[in-house]
């Protein structure tokens, strides 16, 4: 009895065991991400403006540009005796709704705020991964480029150029084709508010590369020496293969924590040059312009200048809190 029991132990000791599936890498950087609590609130936060601003017409109580001179600058939750609504945030200067107008902005300056990143990182991106893996001549000349571009004070040429190109947004010619793309998700005029808000993306992109550029250098000169490069390069494969292949995902965690902070970059340097007058300007709504003229009027109507302002500061602690959270998801380094 005591052999067949010992037998019986010895046959279920020989048995495989099943193994637990290892967790993917993406896998591991959403549940590191998680836990970072001021993160995930932000990209909820994030995700909520947004989705608000998309469907601002669906939602916002009155049209983007009505005017009603009699209730100028009326405080939150006053009613329209004509329309029979609400100003839930009050009206502006001219008696239009602050709160569709608010909706509106959002729309475009995010919208603003995400084209520009995603072209600065495209840019950045290409331009560090060919001078950090051609290295030579190629490297040297675009490195001179990229020094010379940081070298000028970015601002104040940010703020000559605007004022120079949206006298006449025409002095660029922006196809019609994009034109009408940007019309249609800003939900603004095809013709001077499209052709405005481009030169205002182009201004900032103009100087929004070099960061990203830099990045994607020094990382792809980290990775071009690597055994898997070379083995690559054994077997036949062409440079642009390689970079496409190998060399730009292994740069990709560090480009995504990038791109999240160069959405707060965009973001206020939409805010600034429309702040200033120089950017998209009346009646074209975003946050920068409402800004302008609500603190115009701060000392008689305090309760103004918040309404924009306090969707510019959140809008862009998220946009930092994210970045945050994707660093330390992505640290390998650091444990969650």
């Amino acid at each position: 009895m005591a052999t067949a029991t010992a037998a019986g132990v010895d046959i279920a000791a020989r048995e495989p065991v099943a193994l637990a599936k290892p967790e993917g890498q993406w896998t591991i950087v959403l549940r590191r991400f998680r836990r970072h609590r001021l993160a995930v609130f932000s990209l909820a936060l994030i995700v909520v403006i947004f989705l608000a601003s998309l469907i601002a017409p669906l939602i916002a109580p009155f049209s983007r540009d009505g005017v009603n001179p009699a209730l100028r600058f009326s405080p939150p939750l006053t009613p329209s005796v004509e329309a029979g609504k609400i100003h839930i945030l009050g009206t502006d200067h001219i008696g239009r709704d602050t709160f569709t107008r608010l909706l509106y902005a959002a729309r475009i300056t995010l919208s603003v705020a995400v084209i520009v990143a995603t072209l600065s990182t495209l840019i950045g991106m290409t331009v560090g991964a060919l001078a950090g893996y051609y290295r030579g001549i190629i490297d040297e000349a675009l490195m001179r480029i990229l020094e010379f571009m940081s070298s000028i004070p970015t601002f104040p040429i940010l703020l000559i150029l605007a004022s120079v190109l949206n006298q006449d947004p025409r002095l660029l010619p922006f196809p019609d084709f994009l034109v009408n793309i940007i019309s249609g998700i800003m939900l603004i005029d095809p013709q001077k508010e499209s052709r405005s808000v481009l030169v205002v993306i182009l201004v900032i992109t103009i100087f929004g590369w070099t960061g990203a550029a830099r990045l994607m250098r020094g990382m792809v000169l980290s990775v071009r020496e690597r055994d898997f490069i070379e083995s690559a390069r054994a077997l036949g494969a062409n440079n642009l293969w390689i970079i496409g292949r190998h060399v730009v995902p292994n740069a990709f965690p560090p480009l995504i924590v990038a791109y999240t902070l160069s959405l707060a970059e965009g973001l206020t340097a939409e805010v600034a040059l429309s702040f200033l007058g120089l950017g998209i300007t009346d009646p074209t709504p975003t946050w920068g312009n409402m800004l302008n003229f609500s603190t115009q009027f701060m000392l008689t109507h305090p309760w103004a200048p918040l309404i924009p302002g306090i969707p510019v500061v959140l809008s862009s602690l998220a946009f930092n809190f994210i970045g945050d959270g994707l660093r330390d998801a992505l640290d390998p380094r650091l444990k969650m």
